[in-house]
């Protein structure tokens, strides 16, 4: 299968705590660990498509390394 059907690969890691609440969420709805993700993404970009995305980041900390 071509990476036009499928798409775009990413590898992302989650603390331990976050990955037992994302498995039980897609377990309860019967649903894969991917498509919560693909999800949440889908969401994030359609919420912030009109305007410049914001995120929190804590700039201040990034600047100190």
């Amino acid at each position: 299968m071509s990476s036009e059907k499928r798409g775009q690969r990413i590898t992302v890691s989650l603390a331990d705590s976050d990955h037992a609440a994302l498995s039980a969420l897609a377990d309860k709805h019967d649903v894969s660990l991917s498509w919560l993700a693909r999800k949440a993404i889908s969401d994030l970009l359609a919420r912030n498509s009109d305007d410049e995305l914001q995120l929190p980041l804590d700039l201040k900390r990034k600047a100190g390394r």
